[in-house]
């Protein structure tokens, strides 16, 4: 049987980038996915290259600025599948957006209106939010789910020239620790997925210079994330996998063990000791 056989999966930012990787790689572990995209044309290319059976997948178009659009793509998974067993929110907007030659060009953050700051935010941390809060109580309520936060990485979160998409994914990590420790006991898990370090995604256009070939590949995600959606995984929530560090040839845990860190860093230092940061599993 396949690992995910069975399981019911949103996937955000599903047409491309790191996004279509991981929802392929569910469909080719058997479950059923909601692949969610701004495009309807490349979201039904998307599905028809991952090679869904009938039935197995279908697409949602949706603007996450639209408050309207989780609870949107919610009830649009509970009409194809039934209910959901996995949200894994990895929309998001990066500086590319601003400005194409950001790497060599970087926006300041005076440079930056009200309405910029406020896409940012509403992308990468407000709607992943609403949408787990969408998912929780179903999730809580069968006693299993799986919540995966894709963030970036500590130095992108507090680099110059980067502001809103640095802070807005700092903010989704923090606030996966919060929904780790809410849901604490429920069965519900939830956990971060960064590719630790530049990817080979249109997020990084080729006005940066950097060689593709230097960059960490789109389908890094992919083995962890299955592994994360798995009963294999039960227990691990609080975490943060790195896709860079993982090893595809060892054993799922193994590779987890290797690859994973307190999310939001709040096992080290003064935050350990704080109440509520997120339930770990030793490992």
């Amino acid at each position: 049987m396949t690992a995910l056989a069975g399981r019911r999966v949103i996937v955000t930012g599903a047409a491309g980038g790191l996004g279509w990787p991981m929802a392929a790689a569910c469909i080719r572990e058997g479950a059923q996915v909601l692949f969610a995209g701004t495009d309807a044309g490349r979201l039904a290319a998307a599905i028809e290259k991952s090679g869904a059976a009938p039935g197995q997948a279908v697409a949602c178009v949706a603007e996450l600025t639209d408050p309207a659009a989780p609870d949107a793509l919610v009830a649009a998974a509970r009409a194809a599948f039934g209910g959901v067993d996995a949200l894994i929110n990895n929309a998001g907007i990066s500086a590319g957006s601003l400005r194409r030659d950001f790497w060599r060009n970087p926006v300041r953050f005076w440079e930056i209106d009200e309405a910029g700051y406020r896409r940012f935010f509403e992308i990468n941390a407000i709607s992943a939010i609403r949408l787990a809060a969408a998912v929780a109580p179903e999730m809580t309520a069968r006693g299993w789910g799986r919540i995966v936060n894709v963030t970036t990485s500590l130095s992108t979160m507090l680099a110059s020239g980067v502001g809103p998409y640095g802070a807005s994914k700092a903010a989704l990590e923090a606030f996966t620790s919060t929904m780790a420790g809410d849901l604490a006991g429920t069965g519900v898990t939830v956990n971060v997925l960064a590719p630790g370090g530049p990817a080979d995604t249109p997020m990084l256009p080729a006005e940066t210079g950097i060689p593709r070939e230097a960059l960490i590949p789109a389908d890094c995600l992919a083995a962890p994330a299955v592994w994360l959606l798995s009963a294999e995984a039960d227990g691990v929530t609080g975490r943060r996998f790195l896709g860079s560090k993982w090893d595809r040839t060892l054993p799922g845990a193994t590779a987890a063990a290797a690859a994973g860190a307190p999310v939001a860093w709040t096992g080290f230092g003064e935050q350990a000791k704080m109440p509520n940061a997120g339930a770990q599993r030793a490992e």
